[in-house]
């Protein structure tokens, strides 16, 4: 017999697996208005179907197998669009990612450290160009720098934040 979880031991589940599990639908569907809706149809499917989940196993694989029940639907729903990956494809790229999932965690955590590592000038330039979507050539024209000064610190941001993530991912595996 499946091990029950109570409504509230359930949400927190499902909340604190929210962002994970948006990272996973955008990462099979392109447009992320898409995956949202879909996550949000995800959640109230686990939630009708939550009395299922046996809480001895993991949550996230479990959910993210309702996640992408309900990607290929919307699928099929859109099957004109000559654009749509392969069902196959999605569904082996859903695999991957589920696999892979603890080692994303991971990265995304060392991300999060490193990025906190960054100066404040840095963690601006980071912020401004990947989540606000603003171009460096805008953003040289707001900082009054050459638009190749911009290029240079991004790619010596990215450069630095990807050895500080190797560098925490070494040191995960070896405490």
């Amino acid at each position: 017999m499946a091990n029950v979880l109570d409504d509230g031991q359930f949400v927190e589940r499902l909340t604190s697996s929210q962002a994970r599990l948006r990272v996973y639908a955008v990462s099979l569907v392109r447009d992320p208005h898409d995956a949202d809706d879909l996550l949000q149809n995800a959640c109230l499917t686990l939630w009708e179907k939550r009395q299922q989940y046996d809480s001895d196993r993991e949550f996230f694989p479990w959910a993210c197998g309702i996640v992408l029940i309900e990607i290929l639907r919307h699928r099929r729903k859109k099957a004109t669009d000559k654009l749509l990956f392969d069902e196959a494809l999605i569904t082996t790229l859903a695999a991957d990612y589920v696999a892979k999932s603890t080692e994303y965690e991971s990265r995304y955590e060392c991300l999060h450290k490193c990025i906190a590592k960054l100066s404040d000038h840095d963690r601006r330039l980071l912020e401004e160009h990947y989540r606000k979507g603003t171009k460096p050539k805008k953003i040289s024209q707001q900082r009054g720098l050459p638009v190749t000064t911009v290029y240079s610190r991004l790619t010596r941001i990215r450069e630095l934040l990807h050895a500080c993530i190797e560098a925490g991912l070494v040191q995960q595996s070896h405490p």
